[in-house]
């Protein structure tokens, strides 16, 4: 009973010991790119998703988002608030944002982009827009007269809303603001690109600039405040303790504020699945046919087995242990050119999106659903073809008819 158990293990040894050695380099060269194919395309819209939500984060919400409780246009006790949340462990950064209801002009150029008034210095410590700027400076707390504009209002060559926009304004030229009838010139301090459209779509002045504007230096009240966190897994924790420390406005987690951008990350996840299909297709006819030609070639071998009486479900067996053993070192040559290949490779030349910069990641539990994947599938491709052959005339497959 032993040695039949271990005759299946032999037989594949043998395959393996006795064939040709460009055959199995190939056969595990296929193995390995039917592999990395299937986990890329998978990483990269992971890598494409993964970027979209950091740029949201990043650039416009943070992970906490709160507004102005049902019924109410503000957030009022603006500072007492700021002070509560910045009290709690996990945040590392508070930023008030109030919306300037108005319209920018610049030459004969004018529009109605979202303009919001912020402490700058609080600013960074929530979104990167000051780490992102193209041209001229960031704006100082104590700027009364100057404003920031995002590339997407600023305009330009190769830029994506350049019809809608000021077509090239430059740093240092003036732009109107007209607020509630009270037209204000600003100066272009600077220009940001953080290569999200939705974000770049955007002015900021300093709040000392709109409490001037309002006659109001003492204003406390604002429309939105974003907060950063050290851990987003952490979103519903951090929202359930800025609630008991007394703070009864709207608080939402980024994902709920994100809109489109939430539309596109599903629309994504979507088309992910269903190539991550047509990739296990793919894999299975790549892995069926390499297994299928090396059994046809060993049909001889097939037959002279038969004749010595093995067992066909022995000579089975020993293939699907041998497509087993293909894949398995396809898997471990795959991983080791996508981690330490492909990833590096494109970490340091990600792909330029209008959305994001995206790399590629590939998270645990992608990739074991795809080891299992290809590893049923290697295992069929193995056995479906076995199982032929050893059903053909002993005599034909000796004669290898």
């Amino acid at each position: 009973m032993k040695s039949q158990l271990r005759l299946p293990f032999y037989l594949a040894w043998q395959y393996v010991r006795r064939g040709k050695k460009w055959t199995l380099l190939l056969t595990i060269f296929m193995m390995t790119i039917a592999f990395v194919n299937l986990i890329f395309i998978s990483s990269l819209f992971n890598g494409i998703i993964d970027g979209t939500n950091k740029q949201i984060i990043n650039t416009m919400t943070g992970n906490i988002y709160i507004t102005p409780s049902d019924g109410k246009e503000t957030i009022e006790n603006k500072d007492d608030v700021l002070l509560k949340i910045r009290s709690i462990a996990q945040v590392t950064g508070v930023s008030a944002q109030t919306n300037v209801f108005g319209q920018i002009k610049y030459n004969e150029f004018s529009g109605s982009w979202q303009i919001l008034a912020i402490n700058p210095d609080d600013e960074k410590q929530v979104t990167n827009i000051s780490e992102n700027i193209i041209d001229g400076k960031y704006l100082d707390k104590d700027d009364l007269d100057q404003i920031l504009i995002g590339i997407q209002i600023a305009g330009g060559k190769d830029v994506e809303q350049n019809a809608f926009s000021f077509k090239g304004a430059k740093v240092g030229e003036k732009i109107s603001l007209n607020f509630n009838g009270l037209i204000k010139e600003f100066t272009i301090k600077g220009i940001f690109k953080t290569k999200f459209i939705q974000s770049d779509s955007r002015a900021f002045i300093t709040q000392k600039a709109y409490d001037k504007m309002t006659n109001n230096e003492f204003s406390q009240s604002t429309n939105t405040i974003a907060v950063k966190i050290n851990d987003d897994k952490k979103n519903d924790q951090v929202i359930n303790e800025i609630k008991n420390v007394g703070i009864n406005d709207n608080i939402y987690t980024w994902r709920e504020v994100a809109g489109l951008m939430k539309s596109v990350s599903e629309s994504f996840n979507s088309i992910n699945i269903l190539i991550s299909i047509v990739g296990i297709l793919i894999a299975a006819v790549t892995i069926f046919i390499v297994i299928y030609v090396d059994i046809v070639n060993k049909r001889k071998q097939i037959g002279i087995l038969r004749a010595i009486g093995v067992k066909p479900y022995i000579i089975i067996f020993s293939y699907v242990i041998l497509s087993a053993v293909y894949i398995v070192i396809g898997v471990i040559f795959g991983t080791i050119v996508f981690q330490f290949i492909l990833v590096p490779y494109f970490q340091a030349n990600p792909f330029v999106l209008p959305i994001c910069d995206a790399v590629l990641v590939l998270n645990k539990i992608d990739y074991i659903a795809r080891v299992e994947a290809v590893t049923w599938v290697s295992i069929i491709s193995g056995l479906i073809p076995s199982a032929i052959i050893t059903r053909t005339k002993m005599l034909n497959a000796i004669l290898g008819r």
